[in-house]
């Protein structure tokens, strides 16, 4: 599942008191309600459920190298908001910026670093009772039901720009946070500050430290790296996940490796120390699957590793491992066994995780021409919307000094378009899952991966041969049509022509740049003919004539892509294999393709072990919001193909 960014209320920064002591850090991290998060849209996390480490990182733009260390602290969950309390101990050049900067003035904003590790879709006008209050959304939200807090991050900019923090260089014990800019009340968030609880948190802080330090037989090559690593992690100049990857790394090196027999005795070896429980089961499924390239590209070479040293070889080897991982104990049958693992957290985020990477991997992997020339817009619901039409407006007016400016109106200038859900559900047997048929499971994830791809392209298409409004007409200056359209060096010469000659209705010359030349695979090769060969056979007569040169003129004027739905008469009417289209590029807007909240893949969920009586087995719902319509005329142009 991929970490989610929560915008936060707010820092406050405290000077220190006294020579030697550090500066003292409060951040309200999160107001507790509905937010904007890119990649999710409107998202609340359930800090009930939220699991929270000894010490939380403070860090620069979520940035986790050495250098954009600046602190740690205690987080804790207050009136249904995460809070957390520290010390500016980094010692790095932003740590010394960020202290700088908030003395001179500068309000910085806070957000954190969650791992969801649950999460379900709040419908639509559907109040739940979260953090303390009622929240409800008329478009709906994601309810984060589980995760684990990762890092703070302190940022000129959050996730939400609706947020607000103060930040004061000279904040004394015992004040308050100035206001809650978030929800604008005027109760201020009292804040614990005391000298007592910060070296409880450093002194617990160590201790993590060296528990992770602890115990390993590494050969003193090894040992002395890790030795200069942990000061570094006391020092604050590395956070505790990079210390945690440091001694993976050195364990790997030494080949103190978790073997099988060490996971079916008890929870493997440093499960938790090289990504999560899930990550590795991920990894671990991805190389049943023969993915190994896969795990490695979306989890990491350590995690794809450690998965490999699990030496799985069966999928019921993966459902004790994560019986056991969670510290449950494993029954003895193999139904029993898979169903108690899917009562496990690592196991269904595992696979829910899987079939998502497996699909968008295939999603991504399936052609789709129209990416060539559309544009792609975001919308935040399912309601009509409208976009202007570069070509609109014309040039601007001279005005003369005290003059008055002249007015234009955009009604007859816009496209509108709008998204609609399109999904289905994937599940496989759990016979399939019992008898070790890890094929069935990516394979159908694959498939329902170019299906997606399929779905989103024939939409487009079809809006494009369906010629809405009579979009490709000769009054638009954008039909070719006649004995002359059949496809050739003359044809898209005239129609290269037809683009680059486009004028307002006031004679403005509007500077539109053919891009891609879209064929059906009949005209594949003749395309190819006119775009890449160098020279044109002529008739004797032609060449003696001086006004038939035999250079190509045409040569690479264009991309060039094939598209079979333009001739796909069994699936839409106005299919041709004669026709063929000439399009500007996206900025040119010739074909609007918009998306809800931005989001061009496919979301996968995972339901788990199917609950309804009639059946056994195990459910995926993949869904996606989008729509298409036809842009500006001025940057596109069909031509019949008529010989």
């Amino acid at each position: 599942m991929k970490p989610l960014i929560l915008s936060g209320a707010g820092v406050e920064l405290a000077a220190a008191d006294g020579a030697g002591k550090l500066p003292r850090i409060a951040i309200v991290a999160y107001n507790g309600g509905v937010m904007s998060v890119p990649g999710w849209g409107p998202i609340a996390i359930d800090l009930a459920a939220l699991k929270i480490n000894a010490t939380t990182p403070i860090l620069a733009d979520h940035r986790t190298e050495v250098g954009s260390i600046i602190g740690h602290g205690a987080a804790t969950t207050k009136g249904g908001k995460l809070l957390v309390d520290g010390v500016v101990s980094g010692t790095t050049e932003t740590a010394r910026q960020v202290v700088s900067m908030s003395a001179g003035g500068f309000q910085f904003q806070a957000s954190v670093g969650v791992m969801p590790t649950a999460h379900r879709f709040v419908k639509p006008g559907e109040k739940v009772n979260v953090n303390g209050r009622v929240l409800s959304s008329d478009r709906g939200f994601e309810l984060v039901t589980a995760g684990q807090l990762k890092e703070v991050t302190v940022t000129p900019l959050g996730a939400d720009d609706a947020t607000s923090v103060a930040i004061a260089a000279s904040l004394r014990k015992g004040s308050n946070m100035p206001e809650d800019l978030n929800t604008g009340a005027a109760g201020a968030i009292e804040t614990t500050l005391d000298e007592n609880a910060i070296r409880a948190s450093e002194r617990a802080r160590i201790r993590e430290i060296d528990a992770i330090c602890a115990g390993l037989d590494l050969p003193l090559r090894l040992r002395n790296g890790l030795d200069d690593m942990r000061q570094m992690a006391i020092n604050g100049q590395l956070s505790l996940e990079a210390l945690r990857e440091h001694a993976l790394n050195a364990i790997r090196d030494s080949r103190v490796l978790a073997n099988v027999n060490a996971i079916r005795r008890d929870a493997p070896p440093g499960f938790e120390s090289c990504g999560s429980k899930g990550e590795i089961i991920q990894a671990a499924l991805l190389c049943r699957m023969g993915m190994e390239r896969l795990a490695e590209k979306s989890l990491g070479a350590d995690v794809t590793q450690r998965a490999s040293d699990l030496r799985s070889t069966h999928l019921l080897d993966l459902c004790r491992a994560a019986l056991q991982a969670d510290g449950k104990s494993v029954p003895h049958g193999r139904e029993d066994m898979v169903r108690a693992a899917f009562s496990t957290v690592s196991l269904p985020t595992a696979l829910g995780e899987v079939a998502r990477k497996v699909l968008l991997d295939a999603y991504n992997d399936a052609p789709a021409t129209w990416r060539g020339f559309a544009a792609v817009r975001s919308v935040s619901d399912f309601r009509d919307t409208k976009a202007l039409r570069p070509s609109f407006g014309g040039t601007l007016d001279q005005v003369a000094p005290a003059g008055e400016l002249k007015h234009t109106t955009l009604s007859e200038f816009t496209a509108t378009f709008r998204a609609d859900t399109f999904g289905k559900v994937l599940s496989i047997d759990r016979r399939d899952f019992i008898n070790d048929d890890a094929g069935v499971f990516s394979e159908a994830a694959r498939a329902f991966g170019a299906m997606a791809t399929r779905s989103v392209n024939d939409l487009i298409y079809g809006v494009i041969l369906a010629n809405a409004g009579s979009f490709f007409h000769a009054s638009n200056g954008n039909l070719i049509e006649g004995a002359d359209s059949a496809l050739g060096v003359e044809s898209l010469s005239n129609a290269i022509k037809a683009m680059r000659t486009q004028r307002d209705a006031h004679g403005n010359d509007l500077d539109i740049v053919p891009a891609v030349l879209v064929v059906p695979p009949a005209l594949e090769t003749v395309a190819k003919e006119a775009l890449e060969s160098e020279f044109i056979q002529r008739t004797f007569e032609e060449m003696a004539d001086a006004k038939y040169p035999t250079g190509n003129a045409v040569r690479n004027a264009v991309k060039l892509l094939v598209e079979p739905r333009l001739s796909n008469t069994t699936k839409f009417s106005a299919a041709s294999a004669k026709h063929w289209y000439l399009f500007a590029g996206p900025l040119a807007s010739p074909v609007i393709a918009a998306f809800l909240n931005g989001q061009q893949a496919p979301t996968v969920e995972f339901f788990g072990l199917s609950q309804e009586v009639n059946r056994l087995g195990m459910g995926w719902r993949v869904y996606m919001d989008y729509g298409a319509t036809l842009g500006d005329p001025k940057a596109a142009v069909r031509s019949k193909g008529e010989a």
